[in-house]
């Protein structure tokens, strides 16, 4: 597990995936009526989940570096804002300055939880004898 988290050749799966992600929550988000089973019940819980996810997988997308959660909060935050003014435009949909805020808790959630895995996952040094 320390390798697919740590190892930059896993980068170019990392951003297959977040691919694969920004489409399946596009398509939710865009969709007149999205399929119930995609729903857990409460609609910030969905944000909450949708951008915790995003900022995970789009953190292990970046090189390391101190400002990389700084660009992927700020990537965030226009994606949120994009979703809800194509939101407003759509039938059966509306948009929500609270949907925004939901969606950063969630990405703030994913950055909070990639530090504490990656800490928790670092590779150790072993001892020279």
């Amino acid at each position: 597990m320390s390798d697919v988290l740590h190892d930059p050749r896993w980068r170019t799966a990392w951003r297959l995936l977040f691919l694969s992600v920004v489409v399946g929550a596009s398509w939710l988000a865009f969709s007149p009526h999205p399929p119930r089973a995609a729903d857990l019940g409460w609609d910030k819980a969905n944000h909450f989940a949708a951008f915790g996810t995003l900022a995970f997988v789009g953190l292990q997308c970046l090189a390391a570096s101190p400002r990389r959660r700084w660009i992927v909060l700020a990537a965030l935050l226009a994606y949120g804002i994009l979703i809800e003014v194509v939101q407003a435009q759509i039938p059966g949909r509306d948009a929500e300055a609270r949907d925004v805020l939901a969606d950063m808790i969630g990405a703030s959630i994913g950055v909070a939880v990639h530090a504490l895995i990656l800490r928790v996952t670092a590779p150790r040094a072993t001892p020279a004898r």
